[in-house]
């Protein structure tokens, strides 16, 4: 935190929002949050909405459509090189600059894709896709480091926000543009605001004190480590090489408290939603509700998404994730079973936005509550890099859950296939009344 970060005026005080945090602290918070988040929201809808509205435009084929799919695991893999955000340099400094490479990346896009070169594209678009995976997780280290624990939940919805209004702007607007003009310039154009947006968050981002080195970190979390480990940690501080401390990050998150329960609660937690989510949209496309009111469809979803994670995360904030960890669960996960519903009534359009806009909020709240959980099983020193393996191990089941949903959904059709759905999401609900739910490190 900055020195302006730990602590805020008293309730009710002049210039004091009323929850006791000067306005100008506040909004401050909310601006540098909502544009590092709507910078890490770009280039994934560069990549996964963008790139695939471009492959299709040019006559790809399925199979080429279908490989954007592959760029998941940039970020799936992330953790094997997470560490070094951790090790060297400031978190800040690497959001700043990698925001900037995006946005030239971008534009180097932007300039083979008239050409329809999908060999130079695909190569660039892994690359970037390197590049936008480093970037989250300097980006998520930074949001941890800066923050505390309670405000690390306040504007965990606010973050979510902006980075589905990235979405929107990305998977709609510069589509759109690309539509009516050329790709040229839809590309460009991404490449100019990612560009704005890193020189603003240069502008922006608080300047937080560097945490404890994690070269420092005590004999506890490395006590099952070789002899040679040990003389690491009992040598002087200044002396304990680097590269000791990155391998001591991966041990750290897989030794914590009740590890395996952690690591499959984190595993399952979003299987059935992802399995439902990814059928979503050919189950409308079935139904009758064509490209347009889907699209319509959509923009109602988000907003009713962005609501409910920022609500999710305002409710956190006040009564702790101990409290709203097991019912937020259970509201992602019960409301799978309306599209049960939907494929079975086939209703109307104006049938289907009470069912959109109750399974967004459901999941916003839901993703409010799995975003805090996460953050509060990584430790001070290693922000970054747990914060990577965590969403490595979602990111997991997001992969195989996707991969199987559309064969096994063209298997047994839409109703068993949102019934199975519901069922992949019942050990999250079994695991979630026996995980722990207090912070693996309590405020200092």
């Amino acid at each position: 935190m900055t020195p302006a970060d730990s602590s805020s005026g008293p309730s009710g005080s002049a210039g004091a929002s009323p929850t006791g945090q000067p306005r100008g602290e506040k909004t401050g918070r909310l601006s540098w949050i909502s544009s590092t988040y709507f910078g890490e929201g770009l280039p994934w809808s560069f990549l996964h909405q963008m790139g695939t509205e471009y492959l299709t435009a040019i006559g790809a084929s399925k199979t080429q459509i279908a490989a954007t799919s592959w760029l998941h695991l940039a970020v799936t893999f992330k953790f094997l090189w997470s560490p070094v955000v951790d090790l060297f340099g400031r978190k800040r400094t690497w959001v700043v600059l990698l925001q900037l490479l995006l946005g030239l990346g971008m534009f180097a896009i932007a300039a083979v894709a008239p050409g329809r070169n999908l060999t130079v594209f695909w190569m660039m678009l892994g690359t970037l896709g390197i590049v936008h995976a480093t970037h989250d997780i300097a980006c998520d280290g930074f949001y941890l480091q800066a923050l505390d624990k309670q405000r690390q939940a306040l504007y965990s919805g606010v973050r979510t926000a902006a980075f589905r209004v990235a979405m929107i702007t990305g998977g709609s607007g510069f589509v759109v543009l690309a539509g009516q003009t050329s790709w040229f310039w839809g590309f460009g154009a991404a490449g100019v605001l990612m560009i704005l947006v890193g020189g603003l968050n240069a502008a922006i981002m608080p300047h937080p004190p560097q945490p404890e080195q994690p070269q420092r970190l005590s004999r506890e979390l490395l006590s099952d480590v070789r002899p040679a480990r040990d003389r690491f940690v009992s040598s002087a501080p200044e002396t304990r090489p680097p590269r000791a401390a990155f391998w001591a990050a991966y041990r750290s998150f897989f030794r914590q408290p009740q590890a395996a329960l952690v690591l499959s609660f984190m595993l399952v937690y979003k299987l059935g939603d992802i399995m439902m989510f990814a059928m979503s949209k050919p189950l409308l496309r079935d139904i009758g509700i064509d490209t347009s009111h889907r699209g319509i469809l959509n923009g109602i979803g988000t907003v009713s998404f962005i609501v409910a994670s920022i609500s999710g995360g305002a409710a956190i904030a006040r009564l702790g994730l101990a409290r709203c960890l097991i019912p937020m669960t259970f509201m992602q996960n019960l409301a799978i079973p309306l599209y049960i519903g939907l494929a079975l009534l086939r209703p109307r359009f104006t049938g289907v936005i009470p069912v959109i806009i109750a399974e967004q909020f459901a999941a916003g709240i839901g993703a409010a509550a799995h975003v805090v959980f996460l953050m509060q099983r990584c430790r001070a020193a290693f922000s970054a890099s747990h914060y990577a393996l965590a969403t490595a191990v979602v990111s997991l089941a997001s992969t195989f859950s996707g991969a199987i949903s559309g064969p096994l959904n063209e298997s047994v059709g839409h109703p068993l296939f949102f019934t199975i759905a519901f069922v992949a999401s019942w050990p999250s609900l079994v695991l979630v009344l026996f995980v722990p739910r207090a912070p693996i490190e309590p405020e200092p």
